[in-house]
């Protein structure tokens, strides 16, 4: 059985998934509606750290496929 075929990692790649989805939205709101972060005092490390989660899921993503998705 192929790793990609597993339950563990079809459970991974989903949690990527969703982190990189949960990233985007966010991030979508906050170029759309800055009101939204009102209540942080530094709105640029908001835009910073949302970037940052959308670059791990994205690359953790990258890295299942290279080594994971091949035949």
């Amino acid at each position: 059985m192929l790793a990609r075929d597993t339950r563990f990692y079809r459970a991974l790649k989903q949690h990527y998934l969703a982190q990189k989805e949960e990233a985007l939205a966010t991030l979508d709101l906050y170029f759309r509606d800055s009101v939204g972060i009102g209540e942080h005092s530094n709105v640029l490390n908001e835009f910073k750290e949302w970037t940052h989660k959308l670059c791990e899921a994205d690359e953790a993503l990258e890295v299942l496929e290279k080594y994971y998705e091949q035949d």
